[in-house]
Parts: structure tokens; C-alpha cells; sequence
């Protein structure tokens, strides 16, 4: 029982898990609230796709007239997931190891969250956009000095709006 509970999480779950860790090690790296989810999701994926590769690949070498047996698919599979392991473990994805003994910490990885500063600038511009057009829709109504008046407060928004459309532009 033992040994098919250990099969199936090297085969289905382990050597993914940890390379997504690798790759990814940083909390909310690939995404902010279902992290976790993504991860033994892609886990289970990619091992499937790593031990589908470890099988053509040592049945395509001469190791025994090109026959393989299962030591060596545990063998191949064992030593991934420590390479993984130790990958992402550098790289700072198991920061709960620290409860271990502090000399398994490493610095953590940090996470900074582009799309949200994206965002933050989009949202900038649509602001921007409506007080625009408030502006225009007060400007055809209005008359005299106050015309005038708002006409200058809509060149000045229009600077800010150029200039915000320049920054945003200056981020791709």
C-alpha cells in the first residue's frame, strides 16, 4: 500500500510540485488569491508530462538492449524531484522550512505585481477621461467668463491626460 501511495505522488504530483516551485517560488507569483490551487494543478500536469519524457527518454537509450525496468524510472524520477527541490529551495519557494531550523531559511522571493500598478494607471486615465468630459459637457452650456474659465481647466487636464497616455506608453 505504501509503495503505490509513493508511485502514484512521484508519478502524478511531486517532481511538477517542485518544479513549479523552481520556476515559481515566490507566494502569489502566479496568481494572488488561488496560488496555491495553481500549483498542485500545474504539479499534477507537469509531472505527468515529466514522467511521459523520462519514459521515451530511457526507452530510446541502449540500457539493456533498450529495455528498462522500474529502478530505473524511480531512480530517473527520485532525482528530479531532489534537483526541483533544492532548485526552489534556493531560490527561496519553501520558506516554511524555517520552522525546521533557521539555517534553511533563505531570503524570500519577492513578488511585485506589475498588472496592479497597470492598473492603477489605467484606472488613472479613465478619471481623467470623465472629468474631461464633464468638463466639455459644462463648457457647451456655460457662458461668458466661466467659459473661459473651464476652458482653461480642460487645456490643463488635457496636459495631465497626455502626460499620464505618455507613461502608460512608456511602460510597454
Amino acid at each position: 500500500m505504501l509503495r503505490l501511495i509513493l508511485a502514484m505522488m512521484f508519478t502524478f504530483f511531486l517532481p511538477g510540485y517542485t518544479l513549479i516551485n523552481a520556476i515559481y517560488p515566490g507566494k502569489g507569483e502566479l496568481d494572488e488569491e488561488l496560488d496555491t490551487l495553481y500549483r498542485v494543478m500545474y504539479g499534477i500536469g507537469v509531472s505527468a508530462a515529466i514522467f511521459i519524457f523520462i519514459g521515451f527518454i530511457l526507452g530510446n537509450i541502449s540500457v539493456r538492449n533498450g529495455l528498462f525496468t522500474g529502478s530505473y524510472l524511480w531512480f530517473s524520477l527520485i532525482s528530479l524531484t531532489i534537483i526541483f527541490f533544492l532548485i526552489g529551495w534556493y531560490r527561496g519557494g519553501y520558506q516554511t522550512l524555517s520552522l525546521l531550523s533557521h539555517k534553511l531559511t533563505r531570503p524570500k522571493s519577492e513578488v511585485t505585481h506589475e498588472k496592479d500598478e497597470g492598473i492603477k494607471k489605467v484606472k488613472g486615465l479613465q478619471e481623467i477621461a470623465k472629468k474631461r468630459g464633464a468638463l466639455k459637457e459644462k463648457i457647451r452650456y456655460s457662458e461668458g467668463e466661466e467659459k473661459q474659465r473651464l476652458k482653461e481647466e480642460l487645456e490643463k487636464l488635457e496636459d495631465s491626460l497626455k502626460e499620464a497616455e505618455k507613461d502608460r506608453e512608456d511602460d510597454f
